[in-house]
């Protein structure tokens, strides 16, 4: 028992080294020397996992099951791969099984409650979170998500309590902090604030851990319109996020010129009459922070809309069908109909509405591909001013890892060309199938431009679109805190408060 021990916690090093290769050697090894450790096979799972083997982390996951069925972590895992797989239907029974065996693990309530909110069962979740809480009343990870699922519907009350209890269980927790900053309204003495400015000149804490503090810091400086503080804070916090991660404008270049090529006139012309006729789907789509999640509440809120937020059907579509082990595009496997029937069947396991809008900003994209797959589906462009779209997504951390182009000032200005550029594309190859609607306007002119985007939807005139703040729904994006108030015209030439320090970028956008 003392060697198996010792090789358990040379295990341990290892895997909290990061050092996944060795670990499941010695996990491998050590299973040879004790077949009947149920412990080893479930170390070793999460090994596999952490190495994306996620096939061979379930077939070592059940080994270990015939070992012993009663071990309610193996069926915990197994719920997260599978979740994270988007089957959840398996995820559900494995978690299920999880909880039976052992009431007394707050992981896996909190994993129930975090499948609930991706199947958008808020109150469910709800439960979960608190079952984990009452089971082990320091879990900080089910404050915190408790804190982020009410801010989400709108409670910000309730936010805040959760937020910072979070942050009061484990003060390091950033992505908490960084949450609460959204729902504060800072003035130079606020507690917050100043806790912030201490975590963030603590020598202690790493760059990387000082990221999200640096994005809170920008917001309660430019709360206060101290916009030289803010710039520099926002700016640091992007300049840190760059570092985490490699990115090049030239592939995503590469890419969209080869959209561009794929799919001109005479390719759409040849396969038009091969998709599918159901007119189910609106998307939203455009640049990050254009206005998209005001458009989407706007028009959810129709009785007969079902809002599906971002989605990612279409990546994961394009990722099975169109692209190759180098994640290249490859458009030889085109197969518009089971394409088409993949959307759609998946769409309807989100709702049975009529119709459903899907709010990823990135299919501005697949435009092209849309018109064939889905040619009765509707495109709504959001457009807004470049100047305050780009400074938005520069004052933002996205949880997205697509939109890797936002932490850096030039890339954030070169992607934003290369999708004006497609977006050009797409209105001279489909004339008529893009309904453009400018964010200036819907704030100038509400009432005049919600009724023109029914007319062009279809559907009926309803007063709850113009009450779109009141809707109950839940906000899953970085704009989840402004999608609760009326109309408001601040965020209209909002770069002119940060020109001083940004003209040089500003001058590199279009219009």
């Amino acid at each position: 028992m003392k060697n198996v021990n010792q090789k358990i916690q040379k295990l341990l090093n290892l895997f909290k080294s990061k050092k996944f290769t060795d670990a499941e050697l010695l996990a491998r090894e050590t299973i040879e020397m004790y077949p009947n450790n149920a412990f080893l096979y479930n170390f070793l799972g999460l090994i596999l996992s952490e190495l994306k083997r996620n096939d061979e982390a379930i077939n070592i996951y059940k080994q270990g099951i015939k070992i012993d069925k009663n071990f309610s972590l193996f069926y915990n895992n197994l719920g997260i791969i599978y979740q994270s797989q988007g089957e959840y239907k398996k995820a559900r029974i494995f978690y299920d099984k999880a909880a039976k065996l052992d009431k007394k693990l707050p992981e896996v309530q909190n994993n129930l409650g975090n499948l609930s909110r991706i199947l958008n069962n808020e109150k469910e979740a709800i439960i979960f979170f608190k079952k984990a809480i009452n089971i082990k009343s320091s879990f900080f990870p089910a404050y915190f998500n408790l804190g982020i699922l009410y801010k989400n519907i709108g409670k910000f009350e309730k936010a805040r309590f959760y937020l910072r209890e979070a942050t009061k269980i484990n003060p390091n927790l950033y992505a908490a902090h960084r949450n609460l900053s959204e729902i504060i309204k800072y003035t130079k003495d606020n507690e917050h604030l100043n806790l912030l400015i201490k975590i963030y000149n603590d020598n202690i804490n790493n760059f990387i851990n000082k990221k999200e503090i640096a994005f809170a810091l920008g917001k309660a400086f430019e709360d206060m319109n101290i916009y030289d503080k803010a710039f520099k804070y926002y700016n640091d916090g992007n300049n840190l996020q760059r570092k985490t991660f490699n990115f090049s404008i030239t592939d995503e270049q590469k890419e969209i010129n080869c959209i561009i090529e794929k799919f001109s006139r005479k390719f759409i012309n040849k396969n038009k009459n091969l998709g599918n006729k159901r007119n189910t789907p609106i998307f939203i789509l455009g640049m990050p922070r254009s206005g998209t999640t005001l458009i989407e509440q706007i028009i959810s809120s129709h009785p007969s809309v079902y809002g599906g937020d971002e989605l990612n059907i279409m990546p994961n579509i394009i990722k099975k069908y169109l692209r190759n082990e180098k994640n290249e595009l490859e458009f030889n496997k085109i197969d518009i109909k089971k394409m088409a029937s993949q959307y759609l069947n998946e769409l309807g396991n989100i709702s049975k509405k009529k119709r459903v809008t899907d709010k990823l900003t990135l299919n501005f994209k697949w435009i092209g591909l849309i018109k064939l797959l889905l040619p009765y589906s509707k495109i709504i462009h959001c457009k807004r001013n470049s100047k305050d779209t780009s400074l938005s997504i520069f004052k933002n951390y996205f949880v997205n890892s697509d939109l890797k182009y936002a932490y850096n000032l030039k890339e954030i200005s070169d992607y934003y060309n290369l999708y004006n550029n497609l977006m050009n594309h797409w209105k001279n190859t489909l004339p008529g199938f893009i309904y453009e609607i400018e964010y200036e306007e819907i704030i100038k002119n509400t009432e005049s431009e919600v009724n023109k985007l029914l007319k062009n939807l279809n559907l009926n005139w309803n007063k709850k679109c113009l009450e779109f703040y009141k809707s109950k729904r839940t906000v899953k994006t970085a704009s989840d805190t402004q999608i609760r108030s009326k109309i408001y015209k601040s965020s209209v030439d909002s770069w002119k408060n940060f020109q001083p320090y940004m003209n040089d970028f500003f001058q590199g956008l279009p219009d």
